[in-house]
């Protein structure tokens, strides 16, 4: 569970910010219902938590199996209960592979939020929300949902760097991903500069 910060982009003309908000971000409620559908075991997941667990002491893998009690030589099942698949759930095997049937929606990236009225910055203004676009200084949330309902987030690590940066006033480099996650929010915010932007705490 985790606690992020999302930028929601509402047309200049909303009257009800939060009924707007309520709708953009109702498709990403982790607790909608959806039709059953076949969720696959992802194997480039599997392979990248085998190859990190390798670096792992042999005394913490052999903590993990005891407690998952499975063998220390087998990691790719170790591996696969940390990514929460259990064989007990698998319904089956097709031409793209190993699947279970879930109605968790696939979307999901909340399951609840509130309103962020005033954001504090290291040695700088609060930015104080809804307010619009185009008085935004930078920032770099977790993610973005533009007006038409579309989600855009980065990973945790680059949104951690971030925040140490801004808010912290830490000395961390920048990564490429960093980078490029930044440029993508501002070359989405430029396309909105008239619209609002409201803050979200976001929880999942």
């Amino acid at each position: 569970m985790a606690h992020f910060k999302v930028l929601v982009i509402l047309p200049p003309d909303t009257s009800n910010a939060e009924e707007k908000v309520r709708k953009l971000l109702s498709p990403y409620y982790s607790e909608l219902g959806v039709e059953p559908y076949k969720e696959y075991l992802d194997i480039a997941a599997v392979e990248k938590e085998v190859k990190r667990l390798s670096t792992l002491p042999k005394e913490s893998i052999q903590k993990l199996a005891e407690d998952m009690e499975v063998s220390s030589e087998d990691l790719e099942e170790i591996a696969k209960l940390n990514l929460d698949w259990y064989e007990d759930d698998s319904a089956g095997a097709d031409e793209y592979g190993f699947y279970r049937m879930t109605t968790i929606n696939p979307q999901g990236k909340w399951d609840w939020y509130s309103f962020i009225e005033a954001e504090p910055r290291e040695s700088a203004t609060p930015i104080r929300y809804p307010c619009q676009v185009v008085e935004l200084p930078e920032v770099v949330p977790y993610a973005l949902v533009t007006p038409d309902g579309q989600w855009y987030e980065v990973g945790g690590e680059v949104s951690v760097q971030a925040f140490m940066r801004t808010y912290l006033n830490c000395d961390v480099n920048m990564s490429e991903a960093e980078v490029n996650w930044n440029l993508k929010v501002q070359e989405t915010l430029a396309c909105y500069p008239d619209c609002l932007a409201v803050g979200l705490n976001c929880h999942l």
